[in-house]
């Protein structure tokens, strides 16, 4: 009885141990499918994720596509369109162009009908001055400083600047203030040729003047002559007698401040017949002189502080 029931114990154990064991082998491989399913969904739901992001990409892609092509077709549209205007507007300012130099030929014509030959002897005889120096005795000083501030191209052009009328033209059209666009050359015509009237007339006829007086007289001889006739206020006319009245000095004896205060008065003798107003101008003078290269940084120094007195104060 003892062997038959100890027989029994072994058989239960043995019986228990090897449900033990399919148990845990059931389960290991349980989880192991869990796994591989995991990983096979894992797999799947990453498949998914990049084809959904390949194909926003792609879309992304052609809709870039697309903006781009629409934009530069509406480029290219708007591009074509501004050309047929500004060829348009090209054709009405060439038409107008002609027109205008038509008209503006048939006005010169007329306007220098009748106009005297310009030669030196007939600008001589009309000479405003009773003080008359030659170019020698006038300092470069003073032809710099009234180049520098009337005329800057004077050496460049043949009595007419066109750059300078066109600048003055539209200077003139697009703000309130008014600038002259005459050159030395025009102003030596407006002074002892024609007048002061201030008609289109006179302006061509001074225009036509200033080129023929190019024909017959160097610019420095051109640059005397205006020299000697220009209006500096107080009764005085020309650069001898304005050294006398400001300065009480001759002409050649003008240093660099003198001559630049001297030049400055040309432009409104009326308002820089006051010391302190063409004090003001004088260094406006001595610095177009600078920007144009005809002083040093140290001349032009010394000419700002040098107190330029007139006469009539020193007096």
């Amino acid at each position: 009885m003892a062997e038959n029931n100890e027989n029994r114990i072994r058989r239960r154990k043995v019986s228990s141990t090897t449900n033990n064991n399919r148990n845990t082998g059931k389960n290991s491989n349980n989880n192991a499918k869990k796994q591989n399913s995991n990983i096979k969904n894992n797999r799947t739901n990453k498949n998914k994720e990049s084809i959904q992001e390949a194909r926003k990409k792609r879309e992304e892609r052609e809709q870039f596509e697309l903006e781009r092509e629409i934009y530069y077709r509406k480029k290219k549209i708007n591009r074509k369109k501004r050309l047929k205007i500004a060829t348009k507007l090209a054709s009405v300012f060439l038409i107008l162009a002609v027109i205008g130099g038509i008209v503006f030929s048939g006005f010169a014509l007329y306007a220098v009908q009748g106009a005297p030959q310009v030669t030196k002897e007939l600008i001589r005889e009309n000479y405003i001055s009773s003080q008359v120096v030659s170019d020698d005795q006038i300092p470069d000083d003073l032809k710099h400083a009234v180049v520098a501030m009337e005329d800057r191209r004077f050496y460049k052009h043949h009595g007419v600047d066109i750059k300078a009328l066109v600048r003055s033209a539209l200077n003139n059209l697009v703000t309130s203030s008014t600038q002259g666009g005459s050159t030395i050359d025009m102003q030596v015509s407006k002074n002892l040729l024609t007048s002061e009237d201030k008609t289109y007339k006179r302006k061509v006829l001074d225009m036509y003047n200033a080129i023929q007086m190019n024909k017959v007289m160097t610019k420095d001889e051109i640059l005397c002559t205006y020299l000697n006739n220009i209006y500096l206020g107080k009764s005085a006319y020309g650069v001898a007698k304005g050294a006398k009245v400001y300065f009480n000095k001759d002409v050649s004896e003008l240093n660099l401040a003198q001559c630049a205060m001297l030049a400055g008065i040309t432009n409104n003798p009326y308002r820089f017949r006051e010391h302190d107003q063409a004090k003001a101008r004088q260094i406006q003078v001595l610095d177009d002189m600078l920007e144009q290269g005809y002083i040093t940084k140290d001349e032009y120094q010394d000419a700002v502080d040098d107190p330029t007195l007139f006469a009539s104060e020193i007096d």
